[in-house]
């Protein structure tokens, strides 16, 4: 029996005039019409419904035990469900025999294989008992065509299965099968308290991970026929990328909303649970538990409000009502009941052409495509790299065209430390938008913010705020001219796009000779162009390169008098030699000038707040972006009261950066960031990619480098054709399901065994790249340009 249908295992439940004797009302038509025609794509596809033959269900049957044909197929069920559905009704899907103690399991198997043979448009999955040959059940599996396995608690060797535990009727051959062939596995889970119970999750997390190429699908939305456990317990599989979940017979929205909450309208798929949707009644939590209301165990007559509709109908009211709270767009709806589940069966492949259109389209009309260089497709693939998700949470990222991917490669530019879409940051920032962004005050998250930064940075008093890294850090050099009432900076390091920086770029002009600058090139980025920076700032800025105490000096004595700040990163790739950071100091101190730390890409990676707090010397000003908020919007400047004191002498002020979402999204970031050890974990991801590199690189004969820290590493080929390898290995890699490329940000969001996955997948990329150095093919195994190194301009 299931949790979804009468209670008792007998034959009568099923019994064909119980479910088929009866059609569906007009009541029943009417009110799928007016509250669901426009909800259910067509063409969709369920994901979780039975077809079964009655005497399989029970062998010592009689033909007069059958009011009509004992034979439920595809047919029946479309007929059956037309009647209330419409033109709505699903034809294609993921089907499999009714499960109940005493089945004859092979015959029913057999029934389901030939009602589906002529139907390529649907999957079967073959009812598996613990007490089964493994060896006859895989090679039924493959004569038949089965996209996977059904197992069920009534198989479970106990008087009471649903105090069953999963390994009872899930047997450890069976997840080792799944993985092998890549397939699938429906599970019904027990136990009283659903994926509430700590059993429940520690089993699913450990064999998922164990069985990565397992898939598997949580029936009933986890079973959760009682909402709250599902809410409780959803949490538990985050970051799971080989579960899904289907909507069958849940008449709540709570579960459905905490999945979609959880993991995106992309592992959530429709199913009817036929025949159970044309039971009437429904499902509803009672306490710490459920109780199914049907037609014949509550008192309906007289009841002038409600009377009892069809199971079907209730769980798509739950589900429209859940898509509804999550503010789910129409492709969003058409994942649910269409995309995931075909995506999931091998039924609908994404080719990666239409991003690449969109793409095209969008060099037309933004130019340089993109609004951050570091996301142009041209600095990964040319022509492969997608340019736009759809969907991001952790680590995996699915693209336009529905593609999942694991992101080892920058993970945000940086900006998402703790992984993307994180549940604690995303909470405080959807409290704050339905509670209002903006308004003419500000909120007091910004108050909240400015102790948290000076708290964790003992030696900064204050903090102004602004939407970004690049405007904090002109905020932050304004502040340091108007304090010091100079103008020239010495500047080392990389520190974004406005004028005060690329001035560096700009050629100076001594005894009427145009000297070209171009002193950035060796800080980080080459190539970066100052046209339109006004020529009048040429000679304002002077460069040193990092650990290079005599170019720090030379570039003081080309500033003289006129020396406004020194502004620097503290830390990028490397440690700081010694005394080296300390000699800046002192210095800057000589000269009376402000300090600035820019601690955009490097702050909270290595440790809590700046990465200057591990060599123990203090700036007097300080910048944060990026990781500070995790993914929204957010900078920061933080510094010594007297010299932040001068942003009232200058006018520094701007409408949005007043808005509350930032600064929600940066306190709950630190906050979790206090609470859980963020630089530890990505230390040891960090360092085992990095001995992945060396050791596959060494195994296959490729001469790399390996640069960087763990929690933000690099490699590149010592070979003629570095940038044309890199894009090779890009596009291999994007073949098996991973965004990569020459450098790795890891995330608070990896786990493991998706390093040890990416590992895997680099181990065949690589022996490809070292077949193609020693064939001196590497150009004819691209599929189109090789990757832009630095900055420059898109001309097609």
């Amino acid at each position: 029996m299931t949790d979804s249908e009468p209670a008792a295992d007998t034959f009568p439940v099923l019994n064909s005039a119980d479910v088929f004797r009866f059609p569906a009302r007009d009541e029943d038509r009417r009110l799928f019409e007016r509250l669901l025609q426009d909800f259910v794509p067509p063409d969709a596809f369920d994901a979780h419904a039975h077809l079964y033959d009655l005497r399989h269900l029970a062998p010592a049957a009689r033909p007069e035990n059958f009011a009509v044909s004992p034979e439920i197929g595809l047919e029946q069920l479309i007929e059956k469900m037309q009647q209330w559905m419409g033109d709505r009704v699903v034809s294609d899907g993921l089907y499999f025999p009714f499960p109940m103690k005493h089945v004859d399991c092979t015959a029913a198997n057999r029934f389901l294989a030939e009602t589906l043979k002529d139907h390529p448009g649907s999957r079967g999955l073959m009812l598996v008992r613990p007490q089964d040959d493994p060896a006859e059940v895989e090679r039924e599996f493959r004569e038949c065509g089965f996209a996977g396995f059904k197992v069920y608690h009534v198989f479970a060797d106990r008087p009471e299965t649903f105090l069953a535990e999963q390994h009872e009727f899930l047997p450890e051959w069976l997840w080792e099968l799944s993985h092998q062939y890549g397939a699938c596995i429906m599970m019904h889970m027990v136990l009283p308290r659903a994926l509430a119970d700590p059993r429940n999750q520690t089993y699913i997390r450990q064999h998922c991970l164990k069985y990565p190429d397992a898939k598997l699908i949580l029936a009933h939305a986890a079973r959760g026929f009682n909402a709250g456990h599902t809410v409780e317990g959803i949490h538990s599989l985050r970051g799971l990328d080989n579960v899904w979940y289907d909507t069958s017979a849940v008449c709540e929205p709570s579960a459905l909303e905490a999945i979609l909450e959880t993991c995106g309208p992309t592992r959530l798929m429709y199913g009817s649970d036929f025949p159970v949707s044309e039971l009437r009644g429904r499902c509803v939590s009672i306490g710490d538990g459920f109780y199914w209301l049907h037609d014949d165990n509550a008192e309906w007559d007289g009841w002038l409000h409600a009377q009892p509709t069809l199971v079907g109908i209730e769980s798509l009211l739950a589900l429209q009502q859940a898509c509804r709270t999550l503010k789910l767009i129409d492709r969003d709806i058409e994942k649910i009941f269409d995309t995931n589940a075909r995506q999931l069966l091998g039924l609908r492949e994404s080719t990666g052409e239409n991003v690449q259109d969109q793409y095209q389209q969008a060099k037309q009309i933004i130019p340089g495509g993109t609004q951050l260089l570091s996301k142009r497709p041209e600095m990964f693939a040319p022509g492969q790299w997608p340019a736009y998700f759809e969907q991001a949470i952790g680590c995996e990222v699915i693209d336009n065209d529905g593609r999942r991917l694991i992101d080892m490669s920058h993970c945000g530019i940086l900006s998402c430390i703790l992984g993307f879409a994180d549940p604690d940051v995303n909470a405080a920032v959807i409290r704050r938008v339905h509670l209002g962004a903006m308004s003419t005050q500000q909120t007091f998250d910004e108050v909240e913010l400015a102790r948290l930064l000076t708290e964790i940075h003992p030696w900064a008093d204050q903090a102004r705020f602004t939407r970004s890294g690049g405007e904090a850090m002109a905020v932050a050099v304004r502040i340091a001219r108007a304090h010091s009432r100079r103008s020239k900076l010495a500047v080392c390091g990389y520190h974004g796009w406005h004028d005060w920086y690329l001035a560096a770029n700009l050629p100076v002009v001594t005894d009427a000779e145009d000297q070209s600058s171009r002193q950035l090139d060796s800080h980080l980025l080459p190539g970066l162009e100052a046209r339109g920076v006004p020529t009048e700032l040429a000679g304002t800025v002077e460069t040193f390169r990092y650990n290079q105490l005599e170019e720090l000096d030379a570039a003081l004595a080309r500033c003289g008098d006129d020396l406004a700040a020194i502004v620097m990163e503290p830390t990028r790739g490397v440690d700081p030699a010694p005394g080296f950071l300390e000699g800046v100091r002192e210095r800057a101190d000589r000269a009376g000038v402000p300090l600035i730390f820019d601690e955009i890409s490097a702050g909270w990676r290595y440790c809590l707040g700046g990465a200057h707090r591990l060599y123990g010397v203090n700036p007097d000003l300080a910048v944060f972006a990026k990781a500070m908020s995790n993914g929204f919007a957010m900078g920061a400047i933080i510094g010594r009261e007297e010299i932040m004191q001068a942003c009232q002498e200058s006018f520094v002020s701007s409408t949005y950066w007043t808005e509350g979402i930032g600064p929600a999204a940066a306190v709950a970031a630190i906050r979790k960031m206090m609470r859980v050890d963020v630089p530890r974990h990505l230390h040891q991801l960090g360092t085992r990619v990095m001995e992945g590199w060396r050791s596959l690189a060494e195994k296959h004969g490729l001469p790399i480098t390996v640069a960087g820290r763990p929690a933000s590493c690099r490699f590149q080929f010592e070979h003629p054709e570095n940038a044309a390898l890199l894009t090779l290995m890009t596009t291999l890699m994007l073949d098996r399901g991973y965004l990569a490329a020459g450098s790795c940000s890891i995330t608070w969001a990896h786990q493991m065994q998706q390093v040890e996955r990416y590992l895997t997948a680099l181990d065949q990329v690589f022996e490809e790249l070292a077949e193609a150095i020693a064939r001196d093919d590497i150009p004819a195994r691209l599929k189109g340009p090789v990757k832009h190194s630095g900055f420059q301009r898109l001309v097609d």
